[in-house]
C-alpha cells in the first residue's frame, strides 16, 4: 500500500472517529456553539487531510519523474563509451 492510500485511510479513520464522537449523546451537555465549533474543527481537519493527500500525490509524481530521468541518464552515460564508475 503506498503512502497516499495510507494517508487516505488515516484521514477517513479520523473523520469517522470524530463523526462517531459528535453523534453520540455527550455526558455533559454542550452548548450549541461548542458543538458548532467542534463540527467546524472536524471539517477543517478533513479539508487539511485532503490537501495533505493531494500534496503527497504531487511529491510522489515528482519523485517518479526524477527517478525516470536518472534512469535515462545512466543509460546515456553507459552508451557514451567513457570511463564508468
Amino acid at each position: 500500500m503506498n503512502k497516499p492510500n495510507k494517508l487516505l485511510l488515516a484521514g477517513l479513520g479520523a473523520a469517522a472517529f470524530a463523526g462517531a464522537a459528535l453523534s453520540q449523546q455527550p455526558a455533559i451537555a454542550q452548548s450549541g456553539s461548542e458543538q458548532q465549533q467542534i463540527a467546524q474543527l472536524v471539517a477543517e481537519i478533513a479539508q487539511q487531510q485532503a490537501q495533505i493527500i493531494a500534496n503527497q500525490k504531487l511529491i510522489d509524481d515528482k519523485v517518479a519523474a526524477i527517478t525516470e530521468d536518472l534512469r535515462l541518464a545512466k543509460i546515456f552515460v553507459s552508451r557514451g563509451g567513457g570511463a564508468h564508475k
